[in-house]
């Protein structure tokens, strides 16, 4: 399902109307707020751009951390693989005529 975010220009910094455009005469005291405005509207965009750089390393930071954990994960589980492969079959076939239950289970690829 689309969010507002997959919306195509949606977030774009070109779609947001920048000047007022009016048919009445530019008064002096115009410069002074189309001046004013352009400040706030640079200051935001700093702290924006602030924000996103903080929250591009932490998603980097994370990222290292999964792959980091995938990779214990798959070292671990090659290691059970290779204990699981090592166990004779005669000694599991000892298990089964027993009755005894199988702790390991083989499974083939």
């Amino acid at each position: 399902m689309k969010s507002l975010s997959d919306i195509n220009n949606f977030h774009s910094l070109k779609s947001i109307p920048r000047n007022r455009r009016s048919a009445k005469p530019a008064l002096p005291t115009t410069a002074i707020l189309n001046l004013y405005m352009a400040r706030n509207e640079r200051d935001r965009l700093v702290k924006e751009r602030i924000r996103l750089f903080k929250r591009k390393n932490q998603l980097e930071i994370r990222l290292k951390e999964i792959e980091g954990e995938m990779d214990e994960s798959l070292k671990n589980s090659q290691k059970m693989a290779k204990e699981m492969r090592g166990k004779p079959v005669k000694e599991l076939e000892d298990k089964k005529s027993k009755g005894g239950k199988l702790s390991s289970m083989i499974l083939g690829y």
